[in-house]
């Protein structure tokens, strides 16, 4: 629960994941918009990040790792990872002194980049989390962002926000289930529009997020 704090420095609050470009440009103006991009992106979650922690929290071998990097195609988003990985490592290092090096190490020999997520499977592995808890964690914590972002855009107010993330996390609870058996060889990338808005992130004239 405390790792899932909104006020833990990590660095999420600082990155709308595209949500920013997206209503930017038009693509998200309305509350019904959002819901649809929002079940749009736990869908993108559930085929490509949920595999792959999957697979990384079962076995984090070189090859998986350095497949998952080269699959990071947005420039911005492997800019993002890379910063939330760090910003991840340093909260965990404080967390857990015996054990915040541990999962960077692993990385770092290898030559691969500090990406957020194979560092947050493998630090919550570390520390005793369930494979299932690692994914409730995943799926409240990217959600729980999105939604921060759009009260801070003004889409939406925080008792709306509270109400939309509980109503998605019931609804996906059997898609959930089934992306549970997935691994890493059938991650794929589902929505192409997001991948577009976020690509958009870094030529906004004037923006509250970093991507």
């Amino acid at each position: 629960m405390h790792l899932a704090d909104s006020a833990l420095p990590v660095g999420g609050f600082a990155f709308s994941n595209g949500l920013e470009a997206a209503v930017k440009s038009g693509m998200v103006a309305t509350r019904p918009e959002l819901i649809r991009y929002l079940k749009t992106a736990l869908q993108q979650w559930m085929a490509f990040e949920v595999p792959f922690l999957n697979s990384i929290y079962a076995d984090a071998s070189p090859e998986l790792l350095h497949r998952f990097d080269r699959m990071m195609l947005s420039p911005s988003i492997r800019k993002g990872s890379i910063a939330q990985g760090r910003g991840w490592t340093r909260l965990f290092k404080e967390l857990f002194p015996n054990l915040g090096n541990s999962a960077k190490a692993h990385l770092t020999v290898e030559g691969i980049p500090p990406h957020w997520l194979p560092l947050m499977v493998l630090s919550l592995k570390s520390a005793g989390a369930t494979m299932e808890q690692v994914r409730e964690l995943f799926i409240f914590t990217q959600l729980r962002d999105q939604l921060s972002a759009a009260v801070r855009l003004g889409l939406i107010g925080p008792a709306s926000a509270q109400r939309i993330q509980s109503d998605l996390e019931r609804s996906i609870a059997d898609d959930l289930v089934l992306a549970a058996s997935k691994t890493a060889a059938d991650a794929t990338r589902i929505a192409p529009l997001m991948d577009v808005a976020q690509m958009l992130q870094p030529s906004l004239y004037s923006k509250l997020f970093q991507n």
